[in-house]
């Protein structure tokens, strides 16, 4: 006979059976009850403010017994998934699969000084504001995610200025989210990039039973993530960031990587400090967790860990907080 659970309680995101609202893992099944960044996909402790991975407040993350969608940079889910709780957060989002709620600031009319028609706010993160637009010179939609200046120095603009120059040059591949337009409209930096309708890897995963994809589409997104990545490195060009949230999905189901604002030219100075800590732990290299300069091994690593994480359903490595996470790639 099932425990009686007494107070405020969960269901277990796999088999719906009730625990505890404070349970780390299942009674019924064992499964992993922790909670979910909104913004990075993060797993958070009991009682955490902040997320531990990307600084974002915790009053936007969601149980994971119901899941919640995830991205990054590139962009987010805009709608949380059926029963749901919680605010989810969108950024730089190249896709327009609901509408989101009203936006903090006033809708523009256009950007790009009259170009780019904005239909819609698709939703918006620490980073950046995302829209869906009409590009009136190319007569179709596109998503403009116009970069949150607040608080970015000069470094910071150089960054927003070389994600774009990054993405652009690898606008080529077919696996790659091409960025059609960069500029600034009055002190706002936009990026215009393709729009995506068919969500990110982060959203399927939190779609389907027990976060398991399909043996054969999981293999199928990392083989063509696999081609994204040899395009990009021979371009010297190393994302350092690849996760779930970071893929994206055309209608056809072709899987695209985007977000490259954390990627660095190999054949240009670095642009981050010596032994700053840049990534998401739960894909992160050995090498890329201690500060170290990552290259493309580090990418085919985050790969590995993305591919288990389709299949098993949980990244490799779980953990209370980041730096246990982190020990046990450097350690494993």
């Amino acid at each position: 006979m099932p425990p009686r659970i007494r107070g405020a309680s969960m269901q277990c995101r796999q088999c719906r059976g009730e625990n505890p609202a404070e349970a780390k893992f299942c009674l019924h099944c064992g499964v992993p009850q922790a909670l979910r960044c909104a913004s990075c996909s993060q797993e958070l402790p009991a009682g955490a403010r902040f997320c531990l991975a990307c600084g974002e407040p915790v009053g936007g993350a969601v149980g994971s017994a119901v899941g919640a969608a995830v991205g990054a940079a590139a962009g987010k889910q805009i709608e949380a998934p059926s029963g749901a709780s919680g605010a989810p957060s969108v950024t730089a989002s190249p896709r327009a699969r609901a509408t989101a709620s009203a936006p903090a600031t006033p809708l523009p009319a256009t950007l790009g000084a009259g170009r780019y028609q904005v239909k819609s706010f698709l939703g918006e993160g620490a980073r950046k504001r995302v829209y869906l637009a009409r590009d009136t010179s190319l007569s179709s939609d596109v998503a403009v995610a116009v970069v949150k200046t607040e608080g970015l120095d000069a470094d910071g603009l150089i960054r927003v200025r070389r994600e774009a120059q990054a993405m652009g040059r690898l606008r080529d591949h077919p696996n790659i989210v091409p960025v059609f337009d960069i500029g600034q409209d009055g002190a706002q930096p936009y990026i215009v990039s393709q729009l995506l309708e068919g969500g990110s890897v982060a959203d399927r995963l939190h779609e389907v039973e027990a976060h398991r994809l399909p043996i054969e589409e999981a293999v199928r997104i990392a083989s063509e993530i696999a081609g994204a990545l040899e395009h990009a490195h021979r371009l010297g060009i190393v994302h350092r960031d690849l996760k779930p949230g970071n893929v994206w999905l055309a209608r056809d189901g072709t899987a695209k990587l985007g977000d490259f604002g954390l990627a660095v030219a190999l054949d240009q100075s670095r642009l981050t400090q010596e032994g700053m800590l840049v990534g998401t732990v739960a894909y992160m290299p050995p090498e890329q967790a201690m500060g170290r300069t990552p290259d493309a091994r580090s990418d085919l690593y985050a790969l590995g860990a993305m591919l288990y994480e389709m299949v098993a359903g949980r990244p490799p490595f779980l953990g209370d907080d980041a730096v246990t996470v982190i020990s046990q790639h450097v350690s494993t």
